[in-house]
């Protein structure tokens, strides 16, 4: 085994141990004060000790699987959500690291993908007076949510025309067909549509952020 400089395989699997205990503790505490359960209440129901509870939620001891599901059958949660990291919670992305494609005569309208995993999209629109973006559609059975905040968008899709003013909202069920976002207004829309894929996802847009790379073992 190749070992890195400034640490040891050892360390490394004793902090990753630490960093679950006191996720752990954070979670568990958690799932019980949502309930409004004390010590007390959470021990009866589960038939695990108060003692041993209040260790756990202290990182005082790594309890047994067998432990940790009399808990959760308790709390009925799924093991997995009292083991959750932090960042398995949640991702933050930032407008500045969205992947734009610029659209428009002069190409200042844009299209920014601030997230897709495959299955989901999120999208923020700047589209300019007089400009368009043409659709060629989306594969089938996928549907897309769009929010205007500030402006007035307007969408086509055979004869279809939908107006959606500044804080409205529009439930487009046919993006899979070739359509048409345009802006005949005098000020600037901004709009967000969030994609959603029933069946395959779009091939034409990577996931984003892009998933880190598996890393090579050193053997």
């Amino acid at each position: 085994m190749t070992q890195q400089a400034g640490g040891t395989p050892g360390g490394a699997v004793e902090e990753s141990v630490a960093e679950v205990g006191r996720t752990l503790a954070v979670n568990l505490r958690a799932a019980r004060t949502a309930r409004a359960w004390r010590l007390d209440d959470l021990a009866a129901h589960s038939g695990v000790s108060r003692g041993m509870i209040h260790q756990i939620e202290t990182r005082r001891t790594n309890p047994s699987v067998a432990t940790l599901a009399r808990l959760c059958t308790a709390l009925d949660i799924p093991m997995s959500e009292l083991v959750q990291l932090p960042e398995q919670l949640g991702t933050v992305v930032r407008r500045s690291e969205a992947a734009v494609t610029r659209h428009g005569t002069q190409g200042l309208s844009e299209a920014a993908l601030l997230m897709s995993d495959g299955r989901h999209e999120l999208w923020d629109h700047r589209l300019r007076p007089g400009d368009e973006i043409h659709d060629s559609g989306h594969p089938a059975g996928t549907r897309e949510l769009i929010h205007v905040n500030e402006g007035t968008l307007t969408v086509e899709v055979g004869s279809a025309t939908f107006t959606v003013a500044a804080t409205d909202a529009l439930h487009f069920r046919a993006a899979d067909r070739p359509h048409t976002y345009r802006n005949v207004q005098a000020v600037t829309a901004r709009y967000t549509v969030t994609v959603i894929y029933t069946g395959q996802p779009d091939h034409r847009y990577p996931l984003h952020p892009p998933r880190a790379p598996e890393g090579d073992n050193d053997t």
